[in-house]
């Protein structure tokens, strides 16, 4: 079986987010914005995945998707702002009354590492670590600060994700909560897409989401590689907001 959809949502703020700091591998807990950010973000995942509208629903029947009751299963970064954001979803789905397992944690939906950027700010990089600096603003890659490769990550998150997809019924949706780096180069190498040369996807907000569905019957490179597609983008906690 796989799951009927996955989600993948960035964590909620924290003050290093609010300070515009590299984290990277840097463990910092959500701050007040950021807790209820995620509140919110769990409800609206609440409506959206178990209790469809109508148009949902209609929408449903032309994509062959299912919105059935079998809940989520709900996979985590093991970093302490992916794993309180995770705790926070799955109580508001518990309180709601829908099934919810996990959430359960996998090491490979880390953040990228930043290296000697980590903890720091543009400004101060800019300042204390020029040619540093520079090589990752014309690059998106750095070795010189030992920033990990863009395909690295990618891989790593593809791997947790699809590993997570099939462990799910396919009644249940799977929501992967992890961090903005790598849910964007997940999602290009889930779409088999090539790290060096694409950089056409934008980050994701905190506590805003991206959804991938089952491509179906596709003779095409991406769903030789992964069967998913990408539906909807950098979503918000916006009641009126339905995607794809």
């Amino acid at each position: 079986m796989s799951a009927s959809r996955i989600v993948l949502l960035r964590h909620g703020q924290t003050d290093f987010n609010l300070a515009r700091r590299f984290q990277g591998r840097i463990d910092q807990p959500l701050n007040e914005a950021g807790r209820s950010q995620a509140a919110g973000a769990a409800g609206v995942l609440v409506s959206r995945l178990c209790e469809p509208s109508a148009e949902v629903g209609m929408i449903a029947a032309e994509d062959g998707r299912s919105y059935d009751d079998g809940g989520v299963r709900i996979v985590s970064s093991p970093l302490g702002r992916a794993v309180d954001t995770a705790r926070i979803i799955a109580r508001v789905f518990d309180i709601a009354g829908y099934p919810c397992e996990g959430p359960a944690l996998d090491e490979r939906l880390t953040e990228r590492f930043y290296g000697s950027f980590e903890g720091k700010t543009y400004e101060e990089i800019a300042a204390e670590q020029a040619e540093a600096y520079a090589q990752y603003r014309a690059q998106g890659e750095c070795d010189l600060a030992e920033v990990e490769r863009s395909e690295v990550v990618g891989e790593r998150v593809r791997d947790a994700v699809l590993e997570a997809a099939r462990a799910c019924r396919g009644d249940q949706s799977l929501i992967v909560v992890s961090h903005g780096s790598a849910i964007a180069r997940g999602i290009v190498s889930l779409l088999g897409l090539d790290p060096a040369v694409f950089n056409g996807l934008r980050g994701v907000d905190n506590c805003h989401w991206s959804e991938l569905v089952p491509v179906g019957m596709s003779t095409s490179k991406s769903a030789a590689i992964s069967g998913w597609r990408l539906a909807s983008h950098n979503i918000g906690s916006r009641e009126d907001i339905l995607g794809a």
